[in-house]
């Protein structure tokens, strides 16, 4: 089984529910990703994935291509 491990993202830009549904299920279809939850009142994202098929800059930007924003939080 892959290593995997967790990032959080800060996620901005979000208005609602919708918009977290929309993030979760845009980097769910990463290769590697397996679990995503974003909570729209904290602006985080959790994404367990697995790093040698995909990183955090790709996750990062992935978000952004929905018209988001995204950090790694601190």
């Amino acid at each position: 089984m892959a290593e995997m491990t967790t990032v959080h993202l800060k996620t901005t830009g979000m208005h609602c529910g919708s918009c977290a549904m929309l993030i979760d299920m845009t980097l769910g279809e990463i290769e590697g990703v397996a679990e995503v939850s974003t909570d729209y009142a904290s602006g985080i994202s959790s994404v367990m994935f697995d790093p040698g098929l995909t990183s955090v800059e790709d996750l990062v930007a992935s978000v952004r291509s929905t018209g988001y924003d995204a950090v790694p939080a601190e």
